[in-house]
């Protein structure tokens, strides 16, 4: 069974975010039951979100800024979810030295500007598709 939970932000925030999560690991995911993620909703200066990975690719934790928007809240999460998709199913990954690999190929220039690299592209690409699928799905009204 999978495990999520969510920290952090006020109460419509975390509600938001764990049915989103659910959403999106039905979505990328249907068959996968032994992730754990955990989401901090905090005050992130730079970004709206990142995603780390754990160790066994089953573990992950996701930051998402507080404070967003419905829609920026719920497309960041979607895109997120992208990269535990990406990790989980072993297509991302990281080298000895930490950086990013792409199905472990390491043929990607490394002045690849980062909306460029191809876990960017999906992500950004999938982000919109989930959010407007999981608005019309819940039938979300904020």
């Amino acid at each position: 069974m999978n495990i999520v939970e969510v920290t952090g932000g006020n109460a419509k925030e975390r509600e938001v975010v764990l049915a989103t999560v659910y959403y999106c690991i039905r979505a990328l995911m249907p068959r996968m039951r032994t992730l754990d993620i955990e989401v901090k909703l905090y005050n992130i200066k730079r970004a709206y979100g990142y995603c780390e990975v754990g160790v066994t690719r089953r573990e992950f934790e996701i930051s998402i800024k507080r404070g967003l928007k419905v829609f920026d809240l719920i497309s960041t999460v979607c895109h997120e979810m992208v990269h535990v998709k990406q990790y989980a199913r072993n297509e991302l990954g990281h080298d000895k030295n930490g950086e990013q690999l792409w199905r472990a190929s390491p043929d990607l220039p490394p002045d690849t500007d980062y909306h460029n690299t191809p876990w960017e592209v999906e992500a950004f690409t999938k982000e919109l598709q989930l959010s407007l699928e999981f608005f019309h799905e819940m039938d979300v009204k904020f």
